[in-house]
């Protein structure tokens, strides 16, 4: 039961300092999609 413990809140914690990381990996990747034009276009 002890070891089950640990071992679940090892994954725990893990995700915890690691959702920072990933979370800046996906904003980077979705400014990568985002198109932007060479010129402004006439009004």
């Amino acid at each position: 039961m002890k070891s089950i413990t640990i071992f679940s809140l090892l994954i725990y914690w893990s995700i915890i300092i690691l959702s920072p990381v990933i979370s800046k990996d996906l904003k980077i990747v979705k400014l990568n999609e985002v198109i932007i034009p060479i010129s402004k276009p006439n009004k």
